[in-house]
């Protein structure tokens, strides 16, 4: 059963290889691929697919803008440069099962990349900017001694990759981006290693591999599923040499209110689609995780966050999202990564925070239940079983409400001091017990609109932090 598994995994994994990277042989017409029209790679894209350096999607895509992963990079490379010798290879994440084991062993022998400094490689995830200007740099020689880089954002791109950034550009292999920004920590998109490869290809010194024409063997790549980016390790080279796509990106990432158990998170999208976030305990040795890995609400370690979720986004308009689950009085990070409509990704942003020390009555939970049309339920707890028992006031604000304070809260006002009546406020009944869950239905709401739900516990000048937790009807 477990030989039929493998062979089962092995064959899909084949078949995506195929789809990805064309089994190379005669050079002929390939039929126009519906979505690189206008793209400003067209020619280039349309040339590798001719010569069957590149193969597209069985819809007839080629996906130009999507991100290209780390293994899919060696193995294009490795193709165009026509290295075929392999090194011996240990990397703890890649198995020699892996369709990208023998791709990888070959640009390890070539000596134009390695892995990461805990013996990862991490072929699936994507490759960024400035990691594929000095794997450019490494291909072809450059020197790197100079570090004068003229881009906007130079600041931001690594003290590891300014070196080979500026011997790339300088070559113009690889470009900056219109706006006068390099991009580094940017993930390279499929047009923009076509561009940045097949200008590396036509600067190779003599001497290094074969000549720049793809081997007569298929090259083993990943299924075309989307695979975000990753910031770890940087980014990788502008523009594709010859233009360059606008990269989602996201700014303005901030905390508003940080509760005990809870905090309010806020950023502004370059275009729109989805933002993706992972919050987890936050630690100086823990790796950013990948976008696939935020995606799929995971840390780097593989693990589950302590939170996660996706955002709808409109393009520069302000996203707001509620983080829960969290410990009192513990620092945590919150990774953000955006993904506009066509698939491809920003680079990941790191938040960090620090939640609220709190008291024996303070909120331990706050969370979601069903939403419906009109009606919303919600989960609170508070202290610890067996200990003191204390009032839960809550207060039910439009999303885009001012904060109340936490007398405000426990008075039933809003920010203002108006009194509010119910549904809008009032104290959870019956009373909850210190340390059981009690859910709190919230009724008289208006369908798929946003709400803030703010909760503390106490009385008098004995309050708890403010809890808040963004809820949307259906």
């Amino acid at each position: 059963m477990k030989m039929k598994k493998a062979l089962r995994g092995l064959m899909t994994g084949l078949l995506g290889v195929s789809m990805l990277f064309g089994a190379l042989g005669s050079v002929s017409a390939a039929p126009a691929a519906k979505d690189i029209q206008g793209h400003w790679a067209q020619n280039q894209l349309q040339d590798w697919l001719n010569k069957g350096y590149l193969q597209g999607y069985a819809d007839g895509t080629v996906k130009p803008n999507k991100p290209i992963t780390r293994g899919e990079y060696v193995a294009l490379v490795n193709r165009l440069f026509g290295f075929t010798e392999t090194a011996s290879i240990a990397f703890k994440d890649l198995k020699s099962s892996n369709w990208a084991y023998s791709e990888v062993a070959k640009a390890v022998k070539a000596g134009y990349i390695g892995g990461y400094e805990n013996n990862t490689f991490r072929s699936s995830s994507p490759l960024t900017r400035q990691e594929a200007a000095v794997i450019t740099a490494k291909l072809l020689s450059l020197n790197t001694s100079n570090t004068s880089l003229t881009f906007k954002d130079s600041a931001q791109i690594a003290s590891w990759a300014k070196g080979a950034v500026a011997a790339a550009a300088a070559k113009n292999i690889i470009n900056g981006y219109p706006d006068g920004t390099f991009g580094p920590k940017r993930p390279l998109t499929r047009a923009e290693a076509v561009g940045i490869i097949g200008n590396s290809a036509a600067n190779k010194p003599s001497g290094s591999g074969n000549p720049a024409t793809p081997t007569p063997t298929p090259s083993a790549t990943p299924t075309p599923t989307p695979t975000p980016t990753s910031t770890t390790g940087g980014g990788s080279g502008g523009g594709g040499g010859g233009g360059g796509t606008t990269a989602p990106s996201v700014s303005n990432v901030t905390y508003g209110h940080v509760g005990s158990v809870t905090a309010d998170v806020y950023l502004t999208p370059s275009v729109t689609g989805a933002v993706y976030y992972v919050v987890a305990p936050y630690s100086s040795t823990t790796a950013v995780p990948s976008t696939l890995q935020i995606r799929n609400g995971l840390t780097s370690t593989g693990t589950a966050g302590v939170n996660y979720g996706k955002v709808a986004a409109t393009g520069n308009t302000t996203v707001a999202f509620s983080v829960y689950g969290l410990q009192a009085n513990t620092q945590y990070a919150a990774y953000i990564a955006l993904s506009d409509s066509v698939g491809s990704w920003s680079a990941v942003s790191t938040l960090r925070l620090t939640t609220a020390p709190s008291g024996a009555t303070a909120i331990t939970e706050l969370s979601p239940g069903s939403m419906g049309t009109v009606t919303a339920d919600v989960y609170v707890s508070y202290g610890h079983t067996g200990g003191a028992s204390a009032p839960v006031r809550y207060v039910v604000l439009p999303a885009n409400a001012t904060d109340p304070s936490a007398a405000q809260v426990a008075a039933g006002q809003n920010s203002s001091g108006v009194l509010l009546t119910s549904p809008w406020t009032g104290n959870i009944t019956p009373a909850p017990a210190p340390g059981v869950r009690q859910t709190l239905t919230l009724s008289g709401l208006t369908a798929n609109t946003a709400y803030k739900v703010y909760i503390v516990t106490g009385s008098g000048s004995s309050l708890s932090p403010v809890e808040i937790l963004r809820i949307h009807t259906k």
